[in-house]
C-alpha cells in the first residue's frame, strides 16, 4: 500500500476518533457537552436551565425556561421537619467540567440551607455525563446530609421535553402499553410491579422515540411520572429512599438515569438500549437452561383456571382434559377452607373434594397447581391473632398498617413485609404442606411479581427503614430458600405478572393484567426484551361471563404470537356447547405451538407484523378495532427466523403472500 493511501486511512481514523470524542465548552454564562450523537447546552449564569438538547438529530429541548428545577428532595429533620426543597430554594453555585474514564461530565452545584446557621448549608451536585461514543445522556445526584437528617423522597432527574401534540406514551405495564396522551394529564407507574415491569418509559411519534431509563440493578422502589403540561412533558422519577443509603453524612442515588432518542422508534430503543442493560442484571443474565425449569412445563401449551369444586366445574375439567389431552395445566382456585381473598394465609384444611380432584387430574396425565397469596395477611385470620401477625406487617412512618381491599371479598387485608422471618416461615410451611398433603405439581404464589413494594419503617424485620431494594432481596431469599430445600423435584413455583426482577425466581409468570381500551394498545415491549429468558402464560384476563364473544379468540391469538402458553380460561365457560368455535381454535393453536417449542422456549421475539393484503378489521369486545390476521417474527436460538400468522376469522385470508386458513395459523421460514 502506498504512502498516500496510508496517510488517508490515518486521517480517517483521527477524524473518526475526534468526531466521536466528547467535548465540553464553557463561557458567556453557558456550558455545553457534545459528541457525535448528543448536544446539550445549559444556562449557568446565576441559575441552572437546559437551553438546548439534541439527540440523534432530534431536538428535545429548544427553548430555555422549562428545566430550571432538575431535582426536588423531601427531608426529615431531627425535630420532625419535613421540608420539600427544590433548586429554586437553593443557591446555584455554577458548573465545572471533569474527565470521566470514557468521556466527560458537567458537575452542577447548589448549596441547600436546612437551617439558618452555615453548619446546615450543604452542597448538592448533579452530574451530567456523556461517554465519548454515547447515545444516552447520563444523570446522577449526590449531596451531604447533616447528622440527624435523612432524605425521604428524591425527585430526580426532572427533564422537561418539548411537547409535540402527537406524542404517545410507551410504558411497561404488563406486555407494554402504547397510550394516547390527553392534555393535561399526569401518568404514574410504580416499579417494580405489573404497572412498571421494566425501568423505562418512552414518548413516541413518527419521528422516533424519546427514551428515559433508570439503570438500577438492585430493583429498588421508584415511581415514574410523565407530567403533561402546556408546552412540555416533564419526565421524572420519585424514589422512596432507604436509610441504608445515608452513610458518613453522604447520600448518592444508587443508580444512573439516562435519556436518549431513537429515530427508528420504540422497538429499536428497547433492543439497542434496554435489552443490553438487562444482561448486566442478576435477573436477566440467566437463560431458561440456567434455571433448570422442568421439561414438562416447557412442553405445556394449554392452561385452564378452575374455580371451586362444583359439579359444573369438575365435569368441565373432565371434558377439557379429554379434549386437550395429556399435559393440560389446571390452575386451581377456591380450594381452601375460607372464601377467596379472606383469612389469608389460613388456607387449610382444604375442601374435602380437592385432593380427589388433584388425583383425577393426575390420572388424566395433566397437571394441577393451587393458588396461595404471598403478600397479604387478613388481620381477622386466626393466625394473625395467634401468631401476632402485626409484628410481620409493613409499617408506614407513623407505625400504621398498609391496608388493601379487593372487590372479590371487600375484606381488609394487611400488606406483609417479606423480610419478616415469621412471614417467610409461613409461606415456606405452606409450600411444604400443599405438596405433602395435596400432592400438587407445585404452588402458585400470587402478587409477588405483580403488586407494588410498600416501603417499611419497621426495622425489627432486619432491613433499613424506607424503600430501596430490601423487598426484592427478601423475596429472593424466601423463594430461593424454598427451591433449595423444600420444592419437590419436578415441581414448579410461579407467580402473577411479569415484573422483570422476579423472572429468575419463578418457572413461569402469569401475564394477564395488561390494560387495554380504545386509547390504550397492548404492544410486545416485554417480549422484545425478555422473550428468550422467560416463560409467560396467558395474554390478558379472560372473561368471567362468556368466552364466545370474540375477545377470547383475540386473546388466544395474542398469546400465541407473544410466545406465551395459551388459555388460562375457566373450563366451565369454554366447554359449553355454544363455544365449539373457541374450543377448536384453542386446540388448533395449541397443536401448532407444540411443533415450535424450539422457537418459543429460548427464542427471540423480533418484531410485530401488521399483515397487508386481505386483512379486514373487526370490533372486538374490550379491545376495539383489530385486524383478523396478526403476525410476529421470531428467531430460534440457532438464528433461524420464522414469521407466524394467526387468523381468528371464519374464512381464509391471504396476507403477505401467504394464505391463512380459518381459525388457524401459518408459518413461513426465512
Amino acid at each position: 500500500m502506498n504512502k498516500k493511501a496510508l496517510l488517508a486511512i490515518a486521517a480517517a481514523v483521527v477524524s473518526t476518533v475526534s468526531w466521536a470524542t466528547t467535548v465540553v465548552t464553557q463561557g458567556g454564562g453557558v456550558c455545553s457537552i457534545a459528541n457525535e450523537h448528543i448536544k446539550a447546552e445549559f444556562v449557568t449564569d446565576g441559575h441552572y436551565d437546559v437551553s438546548h438538547l439534541e439527540i440523534n438529530g432530534k431536538t428535545l429541548v429548544a427553548r430555555a425556561g422549562n428545566n430550571k428545577l432538575p431535582w426536588e428532595l423531601t427531608y426529615v429533620g431531627p425535630r420532625g421537619e419535613t421540608p420539600e426543597v427544590n433548586a429554586s430554594y437553593a443557591a446555584f453555585k455554577g458548573c465545572q467540567s471533569i474527565d470521566i474514564h470514557d468521556g466527560k461530565a458537567l458537575v452542577f452545584r447548589w448549596d441547600v440551607r436546612l437551617r439558618y446557621d452555615d453548619a446546615h448549608l450543604v452542597p448538592l451536585m448533579v452530574t451530567v455525563s456523556l461517554p465519548n461514543d454515547g447515545e444516552l445522556l447520563e444523570w446522577d445526584i449526590e449531596t451531604s446530609v447533616p447528622e440527624g437528617w435523612v432524605i425521604r423522597y428524591t425527585d430526580f432527574p426532572r427533564i422537561a421535553i418539548d411537547r409535540e401534540v402527537d406524542y404517545r406514551l410507551i410504558d411497561t405495564e404488563g406486555w407494554g402499553n402504547d397510550v394516547e396522551i390527553p392534555y393535561p394529564q399526569k401518568f404514574t407507574q410504580t416499579y417494580p410491579s405489573f404497572n412498571a415491569a421494566m425501568q423505562m418509559v418512552m414518548l413516541h411519534n413518527a419521528s422516533g422515540a424519546v427514551y428515559y431509563v433508570t439503570e438500577d440493578r438492585s430493583a429498588s422502589l421508584k415511581d415514574y411520572f410523565e407530567d403533561v403540561k402546556d408546552n412540555d412533558i416533564v419526565l421524572y422519577t420519585r424514589t422512596t429512599n432507604s436509610e441504608a443509603w445515608f452513610k458518613d453524612g453522604k447520600y448518592r442515588l444508587p443508580w444512573t438515569t439516562k435519556i436518549g432518542f431513537s429515530p427508528k422508534g420504540w422497538e429499536d430503543a428497547a433492543v439497542r438500549y434496554y435489552r443490553p442493560f438487562t444482561y448486566t442484571t442478576s435477573w436477566g443474565n440467566k437463560t431458561l437452561t440456567d434455571r433448570n425449569i422442568p421439561q414438562w412445563l416447557l412442553d405445556t401449551d394449554v392452561w385452564f383456571r378452575s374455580k371451586g369444586l362444583s359439579e359444573e366445574v369438575t365435569s368441565a375439567i373432565d371434558r377439557a382434559a379429554a379434549m386437550y389431552g395429556k399435559g393440560t395445566f389446571f390452575h386451581t382456585y377456591y380450594w381452601h377452607n375460607h372464601p377467596y381473598d379472606t383469612h389469608y394465609p389460613d388456607y387449610f384444611p382444604a375442601k374435602p373434594g380437592y385432593p380427589g380432584l388433584v388425583n383425577k387430574i393426575h390420572k388424566a396425565g395433566c397437571r394441577a397447581v393451587p393458588y396461595i397469596n404471598g403478600r397479604l395477611w387478613d388481620p381477622d385470620a386466626d393466625s394473625y391473632k395467634s401468631l401476632n401477625g402485626g409484628q410481620a406487617s409493613c409499617r408506614k412512618p407513623d407505625g400504621t398498617l398498609y391496608t388493601e381491599i379487593y372487590p372479590t371479598s371487600n375484606v381488609l387485608n394487611t400488606v406483609t413485609c417479606p423480610a419478616s422471618l415469621l412471614w417467610q416461615g409461613i409461606i415456606t410451611d405452606l409450600v411444604d404442606r400443599i405438596q405433602g398433603e395435596l400432592h400438587t405439581d407445585g404452588v402458585y404464589i400470587d402478587q409477588i411479581s405483580c403488586s407494588p413494594i410498600k416501603p417499611c419503617w419497621n426495622t425489627a424485620h432486619g432491613h433499613a427503614a424506607g424503600g430501596g431494594s430490601y423487598w426484592v432481596e427478601s423475596y429472593h431469599k424466601l423463594i430461593n430458600g424454598i427451591r433449595e430445600s423444600h420444592l419437590k423435584q419436578g415441581n414448579i413455583l410461579f407467580s402473577e405478572e411479569n415484573c422483570e426482577c422476579y423472572i429468575d425466581l419463578f418457572d413461569a409468570q402469569l401475564t394477564v393484567n395488561t390494560p387495554h381500551s380504545a386509547t390504550v394498545n397492548i404492544i410486545p415491549l416485554f417480549p422484545i426484551v425478555y422473550s428468550d429468558r422467560v416463560i409467560t402464560v396467558g395474554y390478558t384476563s379472560t372473561p368471567n361471563d362468556s368466552v364466545n364473544s370474540g375477545d377470547f379468540m383475540h386473546m388466544l391469538m395474542g398469546a400465541f404470537l407473544y410466545g406465551s402458553q395459551l388459555g388460562w380460561v375457566q373450563p366451565n365457560l369454554l366447554m359449553r356447547d355454544e363455544c365449539k368455535r373457541e374450543q377448536v381454535f384453542f386446540k388448533e393453536l395449541a397443536g401448532i405451538r407444540r411443533n415450535y417449542h424450539h422457537v418459543f422456549n429460548g427464542g427471540r421475539y423480533m418484531r410485530q407484523i401488521i399483515p397487508s393484503g386481505d386483512n379486514p378489521s373487526v370490533e372486538v369486545r374490550r379491545f376495539g378495532k383489530q385486524h383478523v390476521v396478526q403476525g410476529a417474527q421470531w428467531q430460534d436460538p440457532s438464528g433461524k427466523t420464522y414469521n407466524f400468522y394467526v387468523n381468528m376469522d371464519g374464512v381464509s385470508h391471504t396476507v403477505d403472500g401467504i394464505t391463512v386458513k380459518p381459525y388457524s395459523a401459518a408459518i413461513t421460514e426465512l
